[in-house]
């Protein structure tokens, strides 16, 4: 009758040391386990000063990038703002040194294509005002000692003349006449009226002439002062034009919308410099 109270008694103590083995390795369950008043030995501070030192660590760690997120913050807004009041102007580079005019058409050509920019003059140097617009020079590119009928455009700084074509002037402060078909541009080196805007019939005065009534490339043009010595085969006719998406036969070409642009923002005394 003695053995089931000390079979009870052997278990209980059992299990006493069993749960005093295992607490070192797992620290919640006997916590759990253990909730009743009774088990003092089940508390003990060791599963409390396990828990106090997270939250405390994690409120150490988040409170020092708080400040440290202020400055990041502060800092790249004022150069925005300062971005947006001071815009960086593009310095038009090739322009030569001895040009003082106050506007410049700069054209910076890449084999047959090129890039081309309306630059005004400030505070002795240039900056781009309009552009850039993507069109072309001649199909076998810029050339420093063009001749008559080689395909290349003039290299070089020249004045922007007149303008001409089949509609009313878009808006360029100078010189239009309006084309019909009997304007022409003299092209035969032979004739005393190389290189000049000249009416049909030729009646024996030239051999041959660019004919100025020609859609689309010829809607709006303007008249590059190239070789206005008029010297015998150094090249005639070079024009600011329509561009028709290739390389020209040596005048300077952008779209019509940004060539109407360029004329309306013109003054009197604008040079093109051609870059090769």
């Amino acid at each position: 009758m003695t053995t089931r109270p000390l079979l009870a008694a052997g278990l209980v103590a059992a299990t006493a040391l069993l749960g005093t083995a295992c607490t070192p390795g797992v620290t919640i369950r006997p916590a759990a386990m253990t909730a009743t008043p009774d088990t003092p030995s089940v508390s003990p501070t060791s599963s409390t000063t396990t828990a106090t030192p997270t939250p405390s660590a994690t409120t150490s760690t988040t409170r020092p990038p708080a400040p440290a997120t202020r400055p990041r913050r502060s800092s790249p807004s004022s150069p925005s703002r300062e971005a947006l009041r001071t815009p960086t102007a593009v310095v038009c580079q090739g322009i030569p040194s001895s040009v003082t005019a106050s506007q410049v058409v700069l054209v910076d050509a890449y084999g047959a294509s090129a890039t081309v920019r309306a630059c005004a003059r400030s505070h002795g140097s240039y900056v781009s005002q309009l552009g850039p617009y993507y069109g072309h020079v001649g199909q076998r590119g810029v050339s420093w000692s063009k001749r008559e009928g080689d395909m290349t455009t003039p290299a070089g700084t020249f004045p922007l003349r007149g303008g001409f074509g089949p509609y009313g002037n878009p808006g360029l402060d100078g010189p239009w006449f309006t084309t019909g078909s009997s304007d022409v541009w003299v092209d035969d080196p032979g004739s005393s009226l190389y290189n000049t805007h000249q009416h049909t019939p030729a009646s024996g005065r030239w051999d041959s002439a660019e004919p100025l009534l020609k859609s689309p490339a010829y809607d709006y043009a303007q008249v590059v002062g190239y070789n206005e010595a008029r010297t015998p085969g150094r090249g005639s006719a070079i024009f600011f034009h329509v561009d028709l998406g290739h390389g020209t036969a040596g005048c300077v070409s952008i779209p019509s919308s940004a060539l109407r642009t360029v004329m309306r923002w013109e003054r009197p005394g604008a040079l093109m410099t051609i870059t090769p």
